[in-house]
């Protein structure tokens, strides 16, 4: 008897499955988020209204005359205050989930989407920052900005420069590190790590553990380097530069803070770090009259409020560095 040749049944059957899916989602790349950690925070009390107003003092000159003897100083110093005022805004976002996407599902849709909200909601509070830091700058140029030259990089002695410009204006580090706070473009961060000028970061960091000169990077904190007195953070979440110095080319942002150089007020004790950004999940049982078929049957929402603002004196406590990168 001939044996068969061909098999009588194929992969064409109706039947047969063509795809597989995979019931884990590949994991989303997200920016890190390094600005709520650079300001000093002031929650809002329930009842208050939207509007902080803060203040401050400004310093007193020396006093160069001397006292005459037996003769009471006529009229003393008086006090001189800054106000300013912190506004908070309302934001609000949600994803909803049906009840056949819950119920036939692959994957955990809902704990996924609260996964990528909350994301959305720290990475708005990144943006709201930069961008109040950005109008801050742009209302004090000269004292504020420092602009690098086209065909130049990012070294280790503009991270310094940006450093003690701020102590040369009395700013104070950060209270709880005892360093400036700075955060730069990945774009910027690589010409910094490859500084090999003398006393540049390569120098700065030949005798330390060498994992971290090949990375570049602490991989738990995306700390780049502590130099001058300051740490730097990677972030790309920061603003990009269209056509600066020339056409074409890209600047990136580096900014530097010192203690109180920026005020964010939230709504009570809502913490909006990256780390700890939360999104209420929301379930619902159809007895909702606006969906009597319960064919919506989970959220993931969240709802803050949020302002940032400068310093009230007339003092800037922040630095901002734009420049081209020589692979961006």
């Amino acid at each position: 008897m001939a044996l068969p040749t061909v098999a009588s049944v194929l992969s064409g059957i109706a039947s047969y499955p063509t795809v597989y899916y995979d019931r884990k989602a590949v994991k989303f790349l997200r920016n890190n988020l390094h600005l709520y950690d650079c300001i000093e925070t002031k929650p809002m009390p329930d009842k208050s209204g939207v509007a902080m107003q803060i203040f401050g003092y400004t310093k007193m000159a020396a006093n160069t005359t001397a006292a005459t003897d037996g003769t009471p100083q006529t009229g003393g110093q008086t006090l001189a205050a800054s106000t300013g005022t912190i506004t908070l805004a309302q934001y609000v976002d949600y994803v909803t989930y049906s009840d056949k996407v819950i119920l036939t599902g692959i994957s955990p849709v809902v704990e996924e989407g609260s996964e990528l909200l909350a994301y959305r909601g720290a990475l708005t509070v990144d943006v709201l920052i930069s961008a109040a830091v950005d109008t801050a700058s742009a209302a004090a140029s000269t004292a504020t900005q420092i602009d690098i030259a086209d065909g130049s990089y990012m070294t280790a002695a503009i991270a310094r420069k940006a450093a003690f410009k701020l102590r040369a204006d009395d700013v104070k580090p950060k209270s709880d590190t005892g360093l400036f706070r700075g955060v730069m473009s990945a774009l910027l961060a690589f010409d910094l790590v490859n500084d090999a000028n003398a006393g540049g970061y390569q120098d700065a960091y030949r005798f330390i553990d060498p994992k971290t000169l090949q990375t570049g990077v602490e991989v738990t904190s995306q700390r780049i380097a502590v130099m001058g007195g300051a740490e730097w953070f990677e972030s790309n979440s920061l603003p990009v530069v269209a056509n600066f110095q020339s056409a074409a080319i890209n600047g990136y942002r580096a900014y530097l803070f010192g203690q109180d150089a920026f005020f964010g007020a939230s709504l009570g004790k809502t913490q909006l770090g990256q780390k700890n950004f939360s999104v209420a999940t929301k379930m619902y049982d159809g007895t909702n009259s606006l969906d009597p078929g319960g064919v919506i049957r989970a959220a993931s929402v969240y709802n803050f409020y949020f302002g940032v603002s400068k310093r009230p004196q007339g003092v800037n406590a922040f630095k901002r560095i734009t420049c081209e990168s020589s692979i961006g």
